[in-house]
């Protein structure tokens, strides 16, 4: 509480004496009074500070058990002077990510988990997520989230808006359910994997900074946003894509393809920078090869009458 100070007046006295009394001076005039001023007001109650916690694996494999009972204690973690940094539980027990309350990580690595709600995670400054494998559907709890890198893949996800704006540099979404890419339209992407998903329209990469866009088995048939960007590597294998002509004057140096789907501006592609070129390139096969070798057998199979 605040101490409350008040003001006293000043009490003058005078001694009176027998002696004839002079002709009375005109009375001083009483000190004015000082302006009474308002009592402060009480200050707000000031909730307590919550406690801080010096984490440790022991508290933090307790505090992720308590929110997912059938959690076996094969998580993770990266503990620096009592803080928690990061946390892996890929392919651990729990679908309740309630233990970040308490925490402040950088990266959170829930791949392979039954977790879908991410609601917990609102308002936390994650830089690294990995989601991948998950049933998690709903990204809006990452709306305003400084992500970096985030993995999506093989992930009910749809949509991206809660992404729009984000600072993100790599985002995987390798066989998710995407098909609307404008999300990511004002992000400072440099890698994106695609693989797979339903998107068809990519006008929303032109002003995107990518180095490397992979959308092999996409819906992609235009090219055309690419044209002027400086995109490094692109995987259009098994698309309808049948036009490489966008891609004059783009800086490739690795260019994975199906040459049998290419009609027209296949000359083009004989021009561009490569280093690599090939058919496949993914966990399956992988057919990269220098151009000095791989444009010989191209010709020799369209000769035959093959691609």
């Amino acid at each position: 509480m605040k101490r409350l100070f008040l003001l006293l007046p000043l009490v003058l006295t005078h001694c009176g004496d027998d002696s004839p009394k002079p002709v009375p001076a005109p009375a001083a005039p009483k000190p004015a009074e000082a302006p009474k001023t308002a009592s402060p007001a009480p200050a707000a109650p000031v909730a307590p500070a919550e406690p801080k916690v010096f984490w440790t694996p022991e508290k933090m494999h307790t505090e992720v058990k308590y929110h997912n009972p059938a959690y076996e204690g094969n998580g993770e973690f990266n503990i620096q002077e009592g803080k928690v940094i990061a946390l892996s539980l890929r392919g651990a027990k729990i679908d309740n990510v309630k233990f970040v309350q308490h925490i402040e990580p950088l990266a959170l690595d829930l791949s392979e988990t039954p977790v879908s709600d991410l609601k917990p995670l609102q308002g936390k400054k994650l830089v690294e997520l990995y989601l991948e494998d998950t049933k998690v559907q709903d990204l809006s709890a990452l709306r305003g989230m400084p992500l970096e890198k985030l993995y999506l893949s093989r992930t009910p996800v749809r949509d991206l808006s809660a992404l729009e704006g984000m600072p993100l540099v790599e985002l995987n979404a390798v066989e998710s359910q995407v098909g609307d890419v404008s999300g990511i339209a004002k992000c400072p992407l440099q890698m994106l994997w695609l693989t797979g998903c339903p998107v068809e329209d990519i006008r929303a990469l032109k002003t995107v900074p990518l180095v490397s866009v992979t959308l092999h088995r996409t819906k992609v048939k235009d090219l055309s946003p690419l044209n002027g960007t400086q995109l490094q590597r692109l995987h259009i294998a098994e698309t309808p894509v049948t036009d490489l002509s966008p891609l004059k004057g783009v800086p490739l140096t690795r260019l994975v393809f199906t040459p049998g789907n290419i009609t027209q501006g296949i000359e083009v592609a004989r021009e561009l920078p490569l280093q690599e070129i090939g058919t496949q390139f993914d966990e399956a096969a992988k057919d990269l090869q220098p151009p000095a070798a791989f444009w010989p057998a191209y010709d020799a199979a369209v000769k035959s009458g093959g691609k």
